[in-house]
């Protein structure tokens, strides 16, 4: 990256009234350019190994879209977060005989009319290529790209949404002090141009760039936050080396097969061969054998003819280590990195582990992000009706069901759990209790679980389901 790069990257975001935060990138490309020498000697490996030190979000764009690798560990948290989506619970009970409440069904109606949740889908596959991206909503209270750049009206309606990456965000202006928005946005620049318009099929009608208020922006961080709160670390960024290596080794591996495939002959011309007599002829009719067109190879003049073949390739001593090193960076299980490439499915252990992973995703990180900050904003506006009760919850459906085998398991380990506690607390629960429990794990309401005798028992799992009961789970 040149010097003209980083300042260009530095003025990305500024606050209100011309203070550029210049200082922060210029600790970043100070960091960048360290990478490669906290080892002895003269030598930078990153320039040994040919690493980037800074790829820009083009790079992370067009790896994603390339590398199957890449491509999962941009977009597999978020496909895998988004496979079903949420369901918005109203903390009040419907009134009357309707099914559902006001705010119920105005969240319903935004899903099936708008598709809500698959642009939230999109905005946060693309947030993850770069350092954030942004959710634009549109209204019923524009008439012109200009008024864009104006508050949300009170009461407008939601008419449609937009995602953008980082590669479509030209400029982010963020408040100071005393502006009500102190390093938060407050206008967006949006290149509202088709990212492949090189191709030439697809043209923005007006402007190509427009500025826009905040309020009609919903910013998407990457997953993880560290000094910053407005920009995270893109997905692909701890692992680009490994990807890249990937990228070298696979394609080595195909030119190197490619030549092995194409392989050739080397020919030895006898001495008592007249070179200048016959050598065109013999040259021709080589070529042709070459191609196919003869398949019979005559050697007269030849003193020797050898094959010259190719070496077999083995790519995975090189590939697998950086897949493995992959997945401990981001937390996706091999077996799910690399698909079902070898015809067996994930391991249930690394499906249980990747789909907690998930879970947390979804409770940390798009929950409070993005479906909070999307529904709370049109609450506000008067967009959508409020909550009929004290807040709503976000209901996920689980990720995975269990297997009948599993639940048979579970139900075991509950029956053994329920003998041991029946026998230091006879007559607690009655038949009917104990079945409920041993079916769907509930304790009836008005027991205190916290008072429930201690367990004198060496088995783990009974031990585990013994503390979740007195955890009240």
């Amino acid at each position: 990256m040149t010097d003209e790069d980083t300042e260009t990257e530095a003025e990305l975001v500024t606050r209100d009234g011309g203070l550029s935060t210049r200082q922060e990138f210029q600790m970043r490309f100070a960091l960048a350019q360290a990478l490669g020498e906290n080892l002895p000697g003269d030598e930078d490996y990153y320039e040994v190994f040919n690493w980037d030190k800074n790829p820009t979000v083009e790079d992370y764009f067009a790896l994603a879209l390339r590398n199957p690798y890449a491509y999962a560990v941009t977009f597999l948290p978020p496909e895998t977060t988004w496979r079903d989506p949420p369901e918005i619970d109203d903390h009040a009970e419907p009134s009357g005989s309707a099914d559902q409440t006001s705010f119920e069904a105005d969240v319903e109606d935004l899903v099936d009319d708008l598709r809500l949740w698959h642009y939230c889908r999109r905005a946060d596959k693309l947030a993850g290529i770069g350092k954030f991206g942004a959710l634009v909503l549109e209204f019923d209270d524009t008439e012109d790209p200009s008024d864009l750049d104006t508050p949300v009206e009170q009461g407008s309606e939601l008419t449609g949404l937009r995602p953008f990456s980082r590669a479509s965000v030209a400029d982010v202006r963020v408040g100071g002090p005393g502006s009500g928005r102190w390093n938060e946005p407050i206008r967006y620049q949006l290149d509202f141009s088709d990212e492949n318009e090189n191709e030439g099929v697809i043209r923005q009608e007006g402007p190509e760039t427009v500025w826009v208020h905040w309020s009609r922006v919903i910013h998407i961080p990457s997953d993880e936050l560290l000094d910053d709160e407005l920009r995270g670390i893109p997905r692909q960024k701890p692992v680009y080396n490994n990807l890249i290596d990937i990228e070298r080794t696979l394609g080595s591996a195909g030119q190197l097969a490619y030549r092995a495939a194409a392989w050739g002959i080397h020919i030895n011309i006898s001495e008592n061969f007249d070179v200048d007599d016959g050598g065109d002829e013999l040259r021709e009719h080589l070529q042709r054998w070459q191609h196919g067109l003869e398949n019979v190879l005559r050697t007269h003049g030849a003193d020797d003819v050898k094959s010259l073949g190719g070496e077999e390739i083995e790519p995975s001593p090189i590939i697998d280590p950086n897949i493995e090193a992959i997945s401990s960076q981001t937390g996706i299980p091999q077996s799910v990195l690399k698909g079902n490439e070898t015809g067996e499915r994930a391991t249930t252990q690394d499906l249980k582990e990747w789909y907690g992973k998930i879970s947390e995703r979804r409770n940390e990180f798009v929950e409070p992000l993005i479906v909070r900050e999307l529904i709370d904003r049109l609450v506000d506006f008067g967009s959508i009706e409020p909550p009929a009760g004290d807040g709503y919850d976000t209901i996920w459906k689980p990720l995975a069901e269990l297997s009948e085998a599993d639940q048979a398991d579970v139900r075991e380990t509950r029956a053994d759990v329920l003998e041991t506690w029946m026998q230091v607390a006879p007559g607690i629960l009655t038949p009917e209790q104990q079945l409920e429990y041993i079916e769907d794990g509930k304790l009836p309401a008005e027991l205190d679980t916290a008072e429930l005798p201690p367990l004198d028992e060496d088995n783990d799992e009974v031990e585990a389901q013994w503390q979740s009961l007195q955890a009240g789970d």
